[in-house]
């Protein structure tokens, strides 16, 4: 069988937030012309007002520098779990240890447990206060907890997070992509087909720039193309996934994800007429065929 470990399969680690020199090289840029026309003012008002406003940008640049400084050092340990299962329990403890004080080390821990037990990430994401999420990871966190949500059939939950989300403000392509697959599927799902399929022309799986995130893309198209009765649409996406991955299509079979009947059929239908589905079958002395095994996106 095709390895069901892949990186297309599950939820991604949240994007940790980056610096954008361009950003920082404007705002200076400001700063000084701001500077220079109170100077010339010559009024003291203007010039307190302006060594104020610069003291908190200063304090403000201080604290996202050191934010992001501290979340690229639990991204290093959660990486660590992507390896392999013995390498997760390690992420997971050493995670375990820095206690819960911090909002994204309880996140990255249950993205971690979510590649084994959602209900148990779930759980944990459920105990986050998301006042207290950084704005800088918000959509990251709400994106991460609607993908659980959507794979536990709970879609109104999810479209309750997903109203929030803006995938195209996301500056990596890659967690845009999962964003953008993410709202798509549920608002493909809740009665929202046109929105979904007006998301996914401008983000697609076809775009090289999301090929880390062309599989959940799918995914997301499958359910707008299914909503809209566009069934051949639908089996030429599934048969895409098929191609990337039998097992993939167990997304589309598994009772918890709550599919509607006719599109776990046509899954069914192209997973059975895989070659190597087949093969198991046949190894099987012609007996039932065996459904792909669920698979976490």
């Amino acid at each position: 069988m095709a390895d069901p470990k892949r990186p297309d399969a599950g939820p991604k680690l949240p994007e940790v937030p980056k610096l954008q020199v361009r950003n920082l090289v404007l705002a200076g840029v400001v700063v000084l012309v701001l500077w220079a026309m109170v100077v010339a003012s010559q009024s003291r008002v203007a010039i307190g007002v302006m060594a104020a406003l610069t003291v908190a940008l200063a304090a403000g640049g201080i604290w996202v520098w050191r934010f992001i400084q501290k979340q690229q050092s639990l991204m290093k340990i959660a990486q660590k779990g992507t390896s392999s299962p013995e390498g997760r329990q390690e992420a997971l403890r050493e995670l375990a240890a820095a206690g819960d004080k911090d909002v994204m080390n309880v996140v990255l821990r249950a993205q971690l447990e979510a590649q084994e037990d959602p209900d148990k990430a779930l759980a944990t994401l459920d105990g986050i206060d998301m006042k207290k999420v950084p704005a800088l990871a918000l959509d990251q966190v709400r994106g991460l907890k609607a993908q659980l949500l959507l794979l536990k059939g709970r879609l109104e939950d999810a479209a309750i997070l997903c109203a929030d989300l803006q995938p195209s403000k996301t500056q990596d392509a890659s967690a845009r992509g999962m964003l953008a697959a993410t709202v798509a599927e549920t608002w493909a799902r809740t009665g929202k087909a046109k929105e979904a399929r007006e998301l996914l022309g401008a983000i697609s799986p076809e775009d090289e720039a999301y090929a880390q995130s062309r599989v959940p893309l799918l995914f997301a198209r499958v359910f707008a193309n299914f909503a809209e009765t566009k069934r051949g649409l639908v089996r030429k996406d599934l048969e895409a996934i098929a191609k990337e991955n039998v097992n993939l299509l167990g997304r589309f079979l598994d009772p918890r994800f709550k599919t509607q009947p006719e599109l776990a059929k046509i899954a069914q239908e192209i997973a059975m007429a895989d070659p190597e589905m087949q093969k198991m079958a046949r190894a099987m002395g012609g007996g039932a065929r065996p459904a792909p095994r669920p698979m976490r996106r």
